[in-house]
């Protein structure tokens, strides 16, 4: 810091004497003694009695006399500075300001004796900056005494330096160079210059001078080019050009020129801002990914694009968040998998009784009017030879009376009606009725004089109820839903598929379906039906496809009105078919057959028992292509017959019973008895094979329309063929080495024709109905087919040419389906589950061959026996179960576990432009 100096105000005489004696050194050390100097003494000593004696003029004489002496005085200049601004202040009437009082040292005064007087002295601090101080001056003196205060004061000033260099050292070994540079420059003011301390000033300077170089060396290792450049000029103005200062601004243009060593803060601030933003938003964007905010992370990172569209770190999070997401992915997939295998082992679950209370539907389709008419009954009224007018006006005050609703406002009470009879008779009412709602007697009452009776507005109006075309018509818009519609017209075709067979090689038919028109010349038909004429002048009703646009009577409105609101209730089923099937088949086969032979071959035996498999199996060899060659050697004479078969029999039966067909041979034991060859053939197998198959397809239909379920395999076979064609050409010139010429055999199969397809499986249709209390109505008709195998039509065809015979079969094969349905309708409760068995079948065949009377031998006659049997069991159970469906896809009714009735499911991923978004609870 720097420090001012000051000046004790007992020592004021040691002062003036000071600046004395620094006024005499500066101008000549040498000639202290000489005149001149006596006179400059003479001319200070004056001017500080004129001013201590307030004459102001002769001290500012005295002292611009003794700057023509020494002009360079510093002393003198400030002192005539201080007796000018005195002067200045007593021309304008201010008081003069004093400074702060500087320290001098208190001495006795010698031979110059001085009136015992204050004066001001000037004193400059070490900021520039000017005060004035007061000096005491008392007692006597003389110049020699004056000159050993000041030299006393310049040793004082050489002391403090030094000791300032030194307090600066300590700092500096602390690291703490701007204050050391501070007390220095704060020494180096305060310290008067004169050849005394020349030394000490030029060491300060030296000191400042390497704490500034120090500076400016840390400054370029900080690539900090300004800081360089300030401690470059601070040098200069401290110790000027030297050595050092121009080693050290070769480093600073050194510096200036390397790109690499710029401080990117000083030469492109806004991109250091830029950066260091996006700095801290990849922080926040790791940060926020460590704790799985992946949506947040990645909104932060969008931002570092729209920051820094080429910044890779944000891309290289990116990849990484995706790559976590993947994951999260992929363990949804492996999840969904394993709950779908465990919803498929579950099925096997028998259903089980729920007791369930579910909530009571009330549907309310009345107007307020029409409820408050129909509340309102009145004991007795009796009306005779009473016009009608009379009988409105009473039956309107009776309705107020009577209205049950006790709590209802005066204006609320009772029912307005109004009687429309512009211009025509009244007529008389003679009418008595007991203990009748309102609307019944004004039905009576206004039929009785040929009236009729609307509500419009709140207000029942009476008219007359010609056909004349005074009826007041008017026109009212009617939402209407899709499944209204086709709750109240049938809704056309079903939804089932049509069992009519189409071709599967045929285009398909465009799509079919009931036109607008067809919907509106049907809902019509149903209004009238229900009791609405629109064959009034003007009634019309018009469908646009969502809307109804009517114009018909206020009632007839009402009367439409009040059947949309009961039917616009969106009812749906769940229909979930369950089909548990359960095939078992048993085989069990042991038999013998013995082949003995003579050793001359002339006698033989073998008992040839038959197997399952060859009594019970389709043949199929006649249904093979046969070709025959017979040639005659000419030289042997000898005739042989070639055969050979070319397969065309039918396609094999799928789901067949087990005829062990492939079992083979068991053993095969052959031997010499005594000369006879003997061969003994064991047949056994015993096999166990089944399969359980569980079908629980589920869909949602609307009430009234028919759902179809199919679980089976298409079976496209043929209805006709085309002709066999069988062509045998030879040639007679070509004769062989056995003598029979060559022949070529061209045969062509019929072509199917006219494909159909059948269903093999089960196949079931539901039209479920809810009715008012929300029970179901179920029209059920299942169905199962199963393919029993083809049966051939038509003989063989045989053509014949030279030695060769083909023998071509019809080809025609048709398929055997067997077929079990029921067809059945049955009301349930919501979510209640209909069960349909019977549907078994059992087929069992056996086979006991043996060898008369060597079979019937006790024990040993089994060994020429061959029993076997082979029993297939099917039992097919289906489970209907049917739910009431809320347009969310949960229960309607029901409350399941933690999913409440008429709850709402939506995907868990919503797909946008910018990619997939998971839906979240709200909190």
């Amino acid at each position: 810091m720097k420090r001012l100096r000051k000046l004790h105000r007992f020592a004021s005489t040691f002062a003036v004497a000071a600046l004395i004696a620094s006024a005499l050194l500066s101008m000549t050390e040498v000639h202290a003694q000489s005149s001149e100097t006596q006179e400059k003494i003479r001319l200070m000593a004056t001017a500080l009695r004129a001013r201590e004696a307030g004459d102001l003029a002769a001290a500012k004489a005295n002292l611009e006399d003794l700057l023509r002496i020494n002009p360079d005085d510093q002393n003198v200049q400030r002192l005539l500075a201080s007796v000018n601004k005195d002067i200045e202040r007593l021309g304008t009437g201010q008081p003069t300001i004093y400074g702060q009082a500087a320290n001098v040292t208190n001495f006795e005064p010698g031979d110059v004796t001085f009136t015992d007087t204050t004066t001001v002295v000037p004193i400059t601090n070490d900021d520039g900056t000017e005060v004035t101080t007061e000096v005491l001056l008392t007692g006597g003196g003389d110049v020699d005494l004056l000159m050993a205060a000041a030299a006393s004061e310049q040793q004082k000033a050489v002391a403090q330096g030094q000791q300032a260099m030194a307090d600066a050292s300590v700092l500096i070994e602390n690291g703490r160079a701007d204050e050391a540079d501070a007390i220095l420059e704060a020494a180096q003011n305060s310290i008067p210059e004169s050849t005394s301390t020349e030394f000490v000033l030029e060491d300060i300077r030296n000191m400042r001078g390497d704490i500034i170089l120090a500076a400016g060396e840390e400054a370029l290792d900080d690539n900090n080019v300004t800081a360089a450049l300030a401690a470059l000029q601070a040098y200069r103005d401290t110790l000027g050009d030297d050595e050092r200062l121009a080693s050290f601004e070769k480093q600073v243009k050194k510096l200036q020129m390397n790109p690499w060593r710029q401080d990117p803060g000083l030469i492109s601030p806004d991109y250091v801002a830029k950066v260091e933003a996006v700095d801290n938003i990849l922080v926040t964007a790791r940060a926020m990914m460590l704790y799985g905010d992946y949506p947040g992370a990645q909104a932060k990172l969008r931002e570092v694009e729209a920051r820094d569209a080429m910044n890779p770190a944000a891309k290289a999070l990116q990849m990484e968040i995706m790559q976590q997401l993947q994951k999260s992915a992929w363990l949804d997939h492996a999840k969904t998998r394993d709950q779908m295998l465990e919803e498929v082992a579950r099925g096997w679950q028998r259903p089980q009784v729920y007791e369930l209370e579910g909530p009571a539907v009330v549907v309310d389709g009345v107007a307020p009017v029409l409820k408050k008419l129909r509340s309102i009954y009145i004991p007795r009224v009796s009306f005779s030879g009473v016009p009608l007018s009379r009988v409105i006006e009473t039956l309107s005050e009776l309705s107020v009376e009577y209205d049950p609703d006790v709590n209802a406002e005066e204006k609320n009470r009772g029912v307005n009606i109004v009687l429309l009879n512009t211009g025509g008779a009244d007529p008389l009412v003679n009418i008595t009725l007991r203990s009748l709602s309102l609307d019944r007697i004004l039905d009576f009452a206004t039929e009785s004089v040929g009236y009729t009776w609307d509500i419009s507005d709140e207000t029942v109006i009476v008219s007359k109820g010609d056909t004349g075309g005074n009826v007041r018509l008017e026109t009212e818009f009617f939402p209407i839903a899709r499944s209204v519609i086709i709750r109240l017209t049938g809704g056309g075709n079903s939804g089932g598929a049509s069992s009519a067979v189409s071709d599967p090689f045929s285009a398909p038919s465009a799509p079919t379906g009931p036109s607008s028109g067809d919907d509106e010349e049907s809902l019509r038909n149903f209004f009238t039906r229900a009791g609405v004429d629109f064959n009034e002048p003007g009634a019309s009703l018009a469908f646009d496809g969502t809307q109804l646009i009517v114009t018909q009577t206020p009632k007839n409105l009402e009367k439409m009105r009040n059947i949309l609101r009961r039917y616009d209730q969106t009812k749906q089923v769940e229909i979930e078919a369950k089909f548990l099937d359960v095939i078992q088949g048993n085989l069990d086969e042991l038999g013998f057959n013995w082949s003995v032979k003579s050793a001359s071959g002339r006698n033989s035996f073998s008992t040839d028992n038959q197997t399952l498999d060859n009594i019970f199996s389709i043949n199929t060899q006649d249904s093979n292509i046969s070709i025959d060659t017979t040639s005659t050697n000419p030289i042997t004479g000898i005739t042989n017959t070639v055969t050979k078969n070319v397969s065309a029999g039918a396609p094999d039966i799928p789901n067949a019973i087990d005829l062990g067909a492939l079992g083979g041979v068991m053993g095969s034991f052959m031997g010499v008895i005594q000369g006879v060859d003997v061969n003994l053939t064991v047949n056994a197998l015993q096999r166990q094979e089944g399969s359980d198959l569980l079908s629980a397809p589920k869909l949602t239909v609307l009430s009234g329309r028919t759902a179809q379920i199919v679980v089976a395999q298409e079976l496209r076979y043929p209805e006709n063929y085309g002709d066999i064609e069988a062509e045998v050409s030879q040639s007679g010139s070509s004769l062989s080495v056995s003598g029979s010429s060559s022949a070529a055999v061209a045969i062509t199969a019929g072509t199917p024709q006219d494909f159909s397809v059948r269903n093999v499986g089960v196949e079931m249709e539901v039209t479920p109905t809810v009715e008012e209390n929300d029970n179901i109505s179920l029209k059920l008709e299942p169905r199962v087919t199963e393919f029993e195998g083809f049966v051939e039509y038509g003989g063989p065809s045989i053509a014949i040419a030279g030695g060769t015979t083909v023998t071509v079969p019809s080809g025609f094969f048709q398929p055997i389906f067997s077929t079990r349905e029921v067809r059945t309708e049955v009301t349930i409760f919501d979510g209640a589950t209909v069960v349909i068995g019977g549907l078994t079948r059992e087929e069992i065949k056996t086979i006991e061959d043996k060898v008369p009377v060597l079979g019937d031998i006790p024990f040993l006659g089994r060994l020429f026996q061959n029993k076997g049997e082979t029993a297939q069991k099917r039992n097919l159970l289906i489970f209907v179960t049917a739910n009431l469906i809320s347009p969310g896809g949960s229960p309607a009714r029901q409350s399941i576990g933690t999913v409440e009735a008429n709850s709402l499911f939506q995907s868990p991923v919503v797909v946008t432009p910018g990619g997939g978004v998971s839906r979240a609870i709200r909190e």
